[in-house]
């Protein structure tokens, strides 16, 4: 047993000292916080539908077994609940965008390219399912957790079960602790690999009990690793800390400058005071247990009275082994004949009752039936319909939602000062990116820029709608009201299974623009080829140049877009003034190997000249009608008045 020696400031203790002041306050952090642990336990075993004995990594698997368990009815609402709101707000990917105010060109594009920047840290440490597990935790316990640090030279992302997090009560009153505990099992094996100067302490550290948790080879190979941190107590304060300790050792300690915890917090709820939030499962746990007994009424109920049984007079003098299922059996009696005793029924109100708290669940939660069952509203088909109904749905869960992407620009801001830590202790840090159909390499030099020279927001990853259909609806709204082009229309569809069609349909736009991206960042120039649509290119190109001109854009760069602009006006008018006829194109086809093609061409113009040749065609009276056609139109007045004139005389 470990005791305290600076009372609960163990961050003023010395490293040889530190682990047995961290170990003596987590310790009694634990004893005072026990509710905590039997809050969890129920709410997970709620969620889980089994009886586990806690969540610690030696006793969340072991279950009962008894027949009562195994055979019960249920129906787990708080599940069914959990499951659907998990899937609604998650679906959302939130992309944290960053935006200069009165900036100059190169901020402006130093800020889109941050934007890509923290895009490949959430997709390279699969932040977003990680970040839908934490949510899940938050629904079950009231909060999820997601750590944030740094491993061999990247920066890395996972999931902290909420039991691991140890802050004080009375110092979290507002919800801002000012020290933070992880505490974790972790193998020895993994630790010697981390801190090979402490080999015989971590062979040495205690393991768990083995009278508690059993006899296993596994539980002796894994030890108790608290990680703690306690912030700076005012800017020139000195007493920031970070360190790792296990019940033997010190195994590392730093000084702790930042100002903020790594970690990333979800909740469902924002309770008044305190640290942690209120989850679904603590709203939801009075319905779910009065559900619990109702079922095992009507359970017991059944199959007390749904079973059929035989009255038998005793003076019937009826054998016992009559009564069987034997087809065609003969039963002797005296008297009366034995009857089946009516059926018991189980009152109406009593599922009455079970169908209003399960309506009522989903109308505390804000979760539609319809939803939890995956279908739609009878009469809802169009998109646009869908499109109103997921409004009305999402109103419900706004808060939540805002909770749940503010999460996003707070591990934004730690990824960010994590980058600029690697890079100044590595030298370099690269991030890839995708980049539409392309993967891009972004450094870190590339996008540093001080905090105070951006200001950063979350937007969704499109603001178009997710289903199919809904999609659909919204690109042709937009392209009836005029507000896009066709060939627009076609990337904001982008559907996977059309995805080689569209492809080549959006080459000409997708070229153009990484043309036009690769001119305004590198200031190469790339000319313009025949082969594209220049037309097309001319128009985006001047829209690229005023959009870049009034951000503020270099001259240079200006200059390329300029000299684009004017080499594909002279390649359109060279081909238009060099359009052939049609005695060059069938010269052209049959230089070039088409015999086939210049055949025809040439058989269309004999077949025309032997038409004039054999006056199927009056070259004379082709050429009257068209001078008639060309009559002036004062001729014509002309005429009408004579014709008068005559009519009246």
């Amino acid at each position: 047993m470990h005791s305290e020696i600076n009372g609960n400031r163990w961050w003023l203790a010395n490293k040889n000292n530190l682990y047995q002041e961290l170990f003596a306050y987590v310790s009694a952090l634990d004893s005072r916080q026990q509710y905590r642990q039997a809050d969890n336990i129920r709410y997970a075993r709620l969620y889980g539908n089994y009886e586990m004995i806690g969540l610690g990594a030696f006793n969340y698997s072991r279950v009962e077994a008894s027949y009562n368990v195994t055979n019960r009815v249920t129906l787990n609402v708080i599940q069914s609940l959990i499951d659907t709101v998990v899937s609604k707000i998650t679906k959302n990917k939130p992309k944290a965008t960053f935006l200069t105010s009165g900036g100059d060109f190169s901020l402006q594009r130093k800020a889109k390219k941050l934007t890509k920047f923290v895009e490949g840290i959430y997709s390279y440490t699969d932040f977003y399912q990680t970040a839908s597990m934490a949510f899940q935790d938050a629904c079950i316990f009231g909060s999820g957790c997601i750590k944030i640090y740094i491993s061999e030279g990247e920066i890395k992302a996972e999931r902290v079960i909420i039991d691991e997090i140890k802050v004080d009560d009375i110092e979290s009153y507002y919800g801002k602790p000012r020290q933070i505990h992880q505490v974790k099992y972790v193998e020895k094996s993994v630790l010697k690999a981390m801190f090979p100067d402490f080999e015989l302490q971590i062979d040495s550290a205690s393991y768990p009990d083995a009278s508690t948790y059993g006899q296993s080879a596994t539980a002796k190979d894994m030890i108790k690793v608290i990680e703690s941190w306690h912030l700076k107590s005012g800017p020139e304060s000195d007493d920031g800390k970070h360190s790792i300790c296990i019940s033997s050792a010190t195994l590392f300690e730093e000084k702790y400058d930042k100002d903020y915890f790594p970690f990333v917090f979800f909740r469902w709820g924002e309770r008044p005071v305190g640290f942690f939030g209120q989850g679904l499962c603590e709203q939801l746990q009075g319905i779910q247990l009065e559900i619990n007994k109702i079922l095992r009424t009507i359970q017991v109920s059944m199959h007390l009275v749904s079973v059929p049984k035989l009255l038998v007079e005793a003076s019937s003098k009826i054998v016992s082994s009559h009564l069987n299922n034997r087809i065609g059996g003969v039963i002797k009696y005296a008297g009366t004949p034995p009857q089946y005793a009516p059926l018991g029924g189980i009152p109406a109100e009593l599922f009455a009752h079970l169908d209003r708290l399960y309506q009522r669940a989903y109308e505390i939660s804000g979760v539609s039936q319809l939803a939890a069952q995956s279908m739609k509203p009878a009469g809802l088909n169009s998109g646009k319909a869908l499109r109103e109904f997921n409004d009305i749905e999402t109103e419900r869960f706004m808060s939540v939602g805002k909770r749940y992407e503010k999460c996003f620009i707070e591990a934004a801001e730690i990824m960010i000062d994590m980058a600029k830590d690697l890079y100044l202790s590595e030298g370099d840090f690269n991030v890839k990116t995708k980049d539409g159909k392309f993967v891009e390499t972004i450094s870190w030099k590339d996008v540093n820029m001080d905090a105070d020279k951006y200001l950063m927001e979350i937007f969704p990853t499109s603001a178009l709608s997710s289903t199919p259909a809904a999609r659909l609806a919204d690109v042709q709204d937009l392209l009836s009201a005029g507000f896009i082009s066709k060939e627009e229309a076609l990337k904001l569809l982008d559907f996977p299974d059309l995805e080689a069609s569209l492809n080549l349909l959006n080459a000409d736009s997708t070229n153009l623009e990484k043309i036009l991206e690769t001119m305004m960042d590198k200031g190469e120039y790339f000319p313009p080829e025949p082969y594209q649509n220049l037309e097309n290119a001319i128009r985006k190109t001047q829209q690229a140049y005023l959009m870049f001109k009034v951000q503020g854009a270099p001259e240079d760069r200006l200059e390329l877009l300029r000299q684009y602009m004017e080499d594909a006006q002279n390649l359109l008018m060279r081909a238009q003034e060099q359009a052939p006829t049609p005695e060059q194109m069938t010269r052209e086809l049959a230089e070039m190997g088409a015999a086939t093609a210049a055949a025809k061409v040439a058989e269309n113009i004999t077949e025309e000249e032997n038409l004039l040749t054999r006056g199927a065609l009056d070259l004379e009276e082709i050429e009257n009608e068209s001078a008639q056609e060309e009559v002036p139109e004062e001729q014509i007045v002309e005429e009408d008045v004579t014709e008068e004139v005559v009519e009246e005389e």
